[in-house]
């Protein structure tokens, strides 16, 4: 049998990368990833916390897509 290799994230998706320094350095004092997720997100998933739930090399765009799958899973 195959197995194909599957990966869960959750992201904060911003137009502005000043924007996206401020979020990081709110999550590096402790906010909470959900929370600044549904405040901050352009994305859909930002009301779900940022989620974007379980899938498969090359469902999503390829810089993300190759930084989940070289991560240390959490």
């Amino acid at each position: 049998s195959i197995t194909m290799k599957k990966a869960r994230a959750r992201h904060i998706l911003v137009k502005k990368e000043k924007r996206a320094k401020e979020i990081l350095v709110q999550l590096q004092n402790g906010s909470d990833f959900a929370d600044l997720a549904a405040q901050h997100s352009a994305c859909p998933s930002g009301k779900s916390g940022g989620d974007l739930g379980s899938f498969g090399p090359g469902e999503m765009v390829a810089a993300f897509d190759e930084v989940v799958f070289k991560a240390s899973p959490k």
